[in-house]
């Protein structure tokens, strides 16, 4: 008896636990690119390589002087004088490379720092959506989902929920896409 018993007991609670189950989806990158922030964002991400690349430029420039002087004074300069005049000039070479490499990570770092806001509205708005609708998971779409039913897609009810009329990936209009429910 034991042997059926604990089978139909444990068939019984995973079919339980599968019905209350509900799966929905998100494009939380639709919505977060729909959001009127996002402006903001890119504005003070350009007013950062601007700044950038000013630091880069007066590199250059200080690099580009420090050759001009050490050409025009090579011919009565010192042995001494000279390999100090290189190893800064050397030293300068190197902290241009390095200033190109790294330019890209703050640039990376600097967006991420700026956008966290956003994905952090986007997620209570999320939460409290999912909650309402009584969801259990929410999966992006972001992620790669093989399949969805569009029934299940919380992205419209978040923008709602945000007050935000979603644009049309690839255009630049305030085109709203309609509401699956």
């Amino acid at each position: 008896m034991k042997k059926i018993f604990l089978p139909l007991v444990a068939c019984f609670i995973s079919f339980s636990a599968l019905a209350q189950t509900k799966v929905g989806t998100i494009d939380s990158d639709l919505v977060i690119s729909s959001l009127d922030e996002v402006a903001q964002v890119q504005k003070d991400l350009e007013a950062y390589n601007a700044e950038l690349e000013k630091q880069f430029k007066d590199l250059v420039t200080k690099y580009q002087t420090a050759v001009t002087a050490y050409q025009d004074a090579e011919a009565t300069a010192s042995e001494e004088d000279k390999q100090t005049k290189q190893e800064e000039i050397v030293g300068m070479e190197q902290d241009i490379q390095r200033f190109r490499q790294n330019s890209q990570g703050l640039i990376s770092i600097r967006q991420n720092e700026l956008m966290q806001p956003l994905y952090q509205k986007v997620g209570q708005a999320l939460n409290q959506v999912a909650q309402e609708q009584n969801y259990s998971q929410v999966l992006t779409l972001n992620a790669g989902v093989a399949y969805f039913d569009p029934t299940h897609d919380l992205t419209q009810a978040v923008a709602d929920k945000l007050g935000v009329t979603l644009k049309v990936q690839g255009q630049q209009d305030q085109t709203a896409l309609p509401t699956q429910n």
